[in-house]
């Protein structure tokens, strides 16, 4: 009856969830006509309160940076040489550090903008540039870089696009600085733009900005070519070796919308030509999920048979229990991993659900990368925790228990700041400042450490208050198993029989145990990167359906290593071989420092070490442990292939240096859902086994 209501309830809350899920997906959607004017409405705006203006109001306008689809170096726009310079008495503004983090450098402008009053034109400078600063442009413009401007504290600036099937417009985040043309092979620079500007007006006197839409054109003098086509473009000369001035231009106009109130503003932006926003995306993503749930629910329906064969099966229960208690080559290594991918895992599901709870406040998605780093380094506590009561023993070493809790997030810091010395050599804006480094730094070493000490004093206390008895029901006595002595019983195991080739070697093991968790995560997948690395200036806002995906991820993944668990037990290979060095000839054993006098003899003794190296890694990746561990985290050799994938046929990467953040970037990612998923598999055999010999203990 318990387990009945226990599978009621989960059934219950996947059905809430899914509700949700609609009522959020179709909150999007919007009837034609104006909205009903009304009042703030907390509940509806968030905590972010909208900015109201009346006629002559001033309105600031915000430069931010410039960035490519084509690398992964974005620029400061104020560092750009051939643009208008910021006068004397405007600012950088303080960013935060989700914003440092993308390469974000907003400064205040020179750009005169005053609500409702239009400008037809206006000149910003005539700027003085240098040779090389003419050949800067024509790379940055060949390369199809984009400006960013932000008006009304977060709308961006944005180029408008019609669809030829409706003839309704949507919007991409930013703005050309300049074109090539197909024809002449010349580059022009934009040193012109119309600005429009769409408000909503929701009562006398009070105006919400709801779009920011920039024109950008090559004129060549300063006069504004306002709608007319018969106007001569600015070529950029890079053969110029005098200093040459560029006149910069620009007009505004304000324009009142009717159909889109202040809290549909990003409606525009939200197009079935970008990924992952249209009417046509949402159902596509309905219809992904639909199939997840599908695979879901067959992998649900043989992880129940074997459930039910395992409870009648006497021999398999006692072989459980055995194996539970028996140890293996690199058990610490594996315990490592284990709490570094739980720490890892803790980061994307608590950064995703605080995402999700709060998402209709509206600035939220903003802080995904800054949530997700709390939650990474505040993570170290429960690896630290994880890994102490894993390891063998009463007591753990204190070091071994930081070393859990402080392994990952020192890696990743050491990767980041590896790698951020590439970014500062392209002088790009995302390259991490001083002062974040001392930041990150400090959390490593302030918050990450104290918390690993915490986790490893609280499983030190749950070790010493367990009960270690044969009918304990603690929720985590599968992770105290460890603790146990070796089970003795009478009864008589079939002889270990031979594995299939699936199951026996690593390489078709993944291969066969990570297909169906790539197809339940495959569609977010290509969503998530498209928005990453290929259409910078699109929006990813289904966090909802990442979350649901990533959850049905989990789940087949623990089912794929309990089934992998379950064959192994059939074919009673625990591979539990404790490797022992006097078994090994004397010949392949390592030499002592004294005979190591000539480089012969350390040849000698690094070739011997790696063949000691190589047998206790075949005997240990043997182990039902380890092979449970690899069945679970296959899965990320799959991201791995698609990540190449994506590099080599769908990016457009054209210089080494973004190549190498590429591939570094996402195999450090990738590492890090080997050790997450890996150790949702390990832990969930542990759990299944713990079961098991629960049931050998039953009359």
């Amino acid at each position: 009856m318990r387990s009945r209501s226990k599978g009621t309830t989960i059934c219950v809350i996947f059905i809430l969830v899914l509700c949700g899920l609609w009522k959020w997906s179709s909150s999007f959607s919007r009837t034609a006509g104006p909205p009903i004017k009304k009042k703030y409405d907390p509940f509806e705006f968030g905590w972010v309160k909208p900015n109201y203006y009346k006629k002559g109001d001033k309105v600031e306008l915000l430069v931010n940076k410039v960035e490519s689809d084509q690398t992964q170096f974005p620029y400061a726009y104020y560092d750009l040489p051939f643009i208008c310079p910021p006068s004397e008495n405007k600012k950088p503004l303080h960013l935060s550090l989700d914003e440092v983090v993308r390469g974000d450098r907003k400064w205040q402008s020179d750009y005169n903008l005053k609500f409702g009053v239009d400008l037809e034109c206006e000149r910003l400078c005539d700027r003085k540039t240098q040779p090389q600063a003419l050949k800067e442009a024509d790379r940055l413009i060949r390369q199809a870089y984009m400006a960013h401007w932000i008006v009304d504290r977060d709308m961006p600036a944005a180029t408008t696009f019609v669809k030829a099937r409706d003839g309704k417009k949507f919007y991409t985040a930013g703005f050309p600085i300049g074109a090539v043309d197909s024809d002449t092979g010349k580059a022009y620079l934009n040193n012109h733009v119309t600005l429009v500007i769409r408000y909503y007006t929701s009562d006398i006197n009070k105006h919400t900005i709801v779009g920011f839409e920039v024109y950008p054109k090559s004129v060549s003098d300063y006069h504004c070519p306002g709608s007319s086509k018969d106007y001569e473009r600015y070529e950029l000369n890079v053969d110029e070796e005098e200093t040459t001035f560029i006149p910069f231009t620009y007009s505004v106009y304000w324009r009142e919308e009717f159909h889109n109130d202040w809290s549909h503003r990003w409606n525009f932006f939200m197009s079935e030509e970008m990924p992952g926003s249209s009417r046509s995306s949402r159902s596509f993503h309905w219809i992904s999920l639909a199939n997840n749930i599908f695979i879901v629910g067959m992998m649900s329906f043989v992880v129940t048979m074997v459930f039910m064969k395992s409870r009648g099966d006497g021999p398999v229960a006692f072989l459980a229990s055995s194996w539970s208690t028996e140890h293996t080559n690199f058990l610490t290594q594996l315990n490592l991993v284990t709490a570094m991918g739980i720490q890892f895992l803790f980061a994307v599901l608590g950064s995703l659900i605080i995402t999700c709870a709060f998402n209709r406040f509206q600035e939220i998605r903003r802080w995904v990368l800054t949530t997700a780093i709390v939650c990474f380094i505040f993570g170290a506590y429960a690896s630290s925790a994880l890994g102490t009561l894993l390891a063998p023993g009463q007591r753990v070493g204190i070091f071994f228990s930081i070393a859990c809790g402080c392994a990952l997030p020192g890696l990743t810091l050491l990767v980041v700041l590896s790698l951020n010395s590439i970014v500062w050599a392209k002088e790009s804006t995302n390259a991490l400042p001083f002062g974040t480094i001392i930041l990150l730094m400090a959390s490593y070493f302030v918050i990450c450490g104290p918390l690993s000490v915490l986790g490893a004093l609280s499983a030190r206390r749950i070790k010493a208050d367990h009960k270690l008895k044969l009918d304990d029901a603690s929720p985590l006595s599968f992770l105290l198993t460890s603790l146990r002595d070796s089970a003795r019983t009478d009864t008589e195991f079939t002889s270990p029989a031979k594995l299939p080739k699936y199951i026996q070697s690593p390489t078709l093991l993944t291969l066969t145990s990570g297909a169906a968790p790539f197809v339940v995560i495959f569609v977010e997948l290509l969503f998530v990167y498209k928005s990453l690395w290929l259409r910078k200036s699109s929006f990813y806002i289904f966090y909802g359906f990442l979350l649901v995906n990533i959850i049905l991820l989990c789940v087949v993944v623990a089912e794929v290593a309990l089934i992998v668990c379950y064959q192994l037990l059939q074919y009673n290979q625990s591979g539990g071989i404790k490797f022992e060095p006097q078994d090994v000839r004397p010949a392949e054993r390592s030499l002592t420092w004294r005979s190591c006098l000539s480089l012969r003899s350390i040849n000698i003794s690094i070739r011997n070490s790696l063949i000691l190296f190589g047998k206790r890694l075949r005997l240990g990746s043997s182990s039902w442990r380890w092979k449970c561990f690899l069945a679970g985290g296959s899965v990320a050799w799959y991201l791995e292939m698609y990540s190449l994938y994506h590099l080599i046929f769908v990016l457009h990467l054209r210089d080494f240096s973004s190549v190498v953040l590429f591939v570094c970037y996402t195999s450090l990612f990738n590492f890090m859902c080997w050790c997450a998923f890996g150790s949702l598999g390990y832990l969930s055999c542990l759990w299944f086994l713990n079961y098991l010999s629960s049931l050998a203990k039953e009359p």
